[in-house]
């Protein structure tokens, strides 16, 4: 079992009042820091919610050091209260306990693991308790200081037409959550007049996609089920790219995976690209274009990857498109956009008026 040390702390201007929170998780040589906001509430709930998200990282059951300098939080465990607490409904005696909603997740988490709760002394000269306290600190400052004006500020009248910069520059950014897929940054970022504002951003390493015909004018199709949509939908093949993966490398190895079909990346022609929501997403997707060159092969999908192959004519799929039959993005672009590649010889115009008869 790995063995994780987790050092956390909360901070609150006023108690209560704007809050922040921060945990530094430490196995071997490796250090992940986390910290947080909140707009109303208390020193003890700052101390607890650094717990919880220090222990909610981890991501298999693991022996874990806890350190904090709250004895409200290392009493409750070492103690025996918070125990005591749930036999008892949640209640000290007859009076309710304070912060039931975080002490019964910290109970949660700590039965999946193997924690024990160390208590130091802080502002003291423990270094990643001290790191915790200011980044905790700094989490509500920041915040307080982007909900003022900054001094060099330029006043906007926003009832006008706005005709000044528009670039952002980012101030500082902390990584909100780790996945396989993608990340969650929070930014703070400067705007052109001087102000200061929160972004929430989802850091995705971009994808690829393709629209793969053979020579009989047959597209080539995937038939899925996507969870965030909560149905089954129809797409071109496309897929995530690896660490350092060339777009074009990625289209081709998505395109055999998914549906065994083989192209020669000398005849796959790029398409465009695209951001499917820039407003919080950095995913950029690479859409390619492959005619007659491809050939027939076995597929060979990811575990878990459960999907069906299927094709159609060219013509049909792209009155499917201004039908509205499609829902998904890349899938309606990649469509579009090889309806007017020489092979296809569509005139998009001339195609939507047929479909529409």
């Amino acid at each position: 079992m790995k063995h994780v040390d987790i050092y956390t702390d909360g901070a609150c201007k006023g108690n209560p009042g704007p809050g922040g929170y921060a945990a530094i998780l430490i196995y071997g040589k490796k250090e992940f820091v986390l910290s947080g906001f909140e707009p109303d509430t208390t020193n003890n709930r700052m101390e607890l919610t650094a717990a919880i998200e220090g222990l909610g990282a981890l991501k298999e059951k693991c022996e874990v050091s806890l350190y904090s300098d709250s004895s409200y939080l290392t009493d409750a465990f070492n103690k025996g209260w918070i125990y005591n607490w749930e036999n008892n409904g949640w209640k000290s005696g007859k009076t309710a306990v304070k912060n039931p909603d975080l002490f019964k997740r910290l109970l949660e988490l700590s039965r999946m693991h193997d924690v024990t709760w160390i208590h130091v002394k802080g502002h003291a000269d423990n270094e990643y308790n001290n790191r915790c306290d200011e980044l905790a600190v700094n989490e509500y400052t920041k915040h307080l200081n982007a909900e003022e004006p900054a001094d060099n500020a330029i006043e906007i009248d926003r009832d006008a037409p706005y005709t000044g910069p528009l670039e952002e520059t980012v101030v500082s950014k902390k990584k909100r959550f780790s996945g396989k897929v993608f990340n969650v940054e929070e930014r703070v970022v400067k705007l052109s007049d001087g102000s200061l504002k929160d972004r929430e951003i989802v850091v995705h390493s971009g994808g690829s996609a393709i629209v793969a015909v053979d020579s009989d004018r047959k597209i080539y199709l995937v038939r899925q089920f996507r969870s965030a949509a909560g149905k089954v939908m129809l797409e071109i093949p496309a897929g995530k790219l690896e660490k350092g993966e060339d777009p074009l490398d990625a289209a081709v190895r998505e395109l055999h995976e998914e549906t065994g079909l083989v192209a020669d990346p000398a005849s796959v022609r790029k398409l465009g690209e695209f951001y499917g929501t820039p407003g919080y997403c950095s995913e950029v997707i690479h859409l390619y274009f492959v005619y007659s060159h491809i050939k027939a092969g076995a597929p060979h999908r990811d575990q878990g990857e459960l999907l069906r192959c299927e094709k159609y004519d060219f013509e049909d799929v792209l009155k499917m498109v201004y039908e509205g039959m499609f829902q998904d993005a890349k899938t309606v672009i990649g469509i579009t956009l090889a309806a007017s590649m020489p092979e296809i010889g569509l005139k998009m115009g001339a195609e939507r008026k047929t479909g529409n008869n």
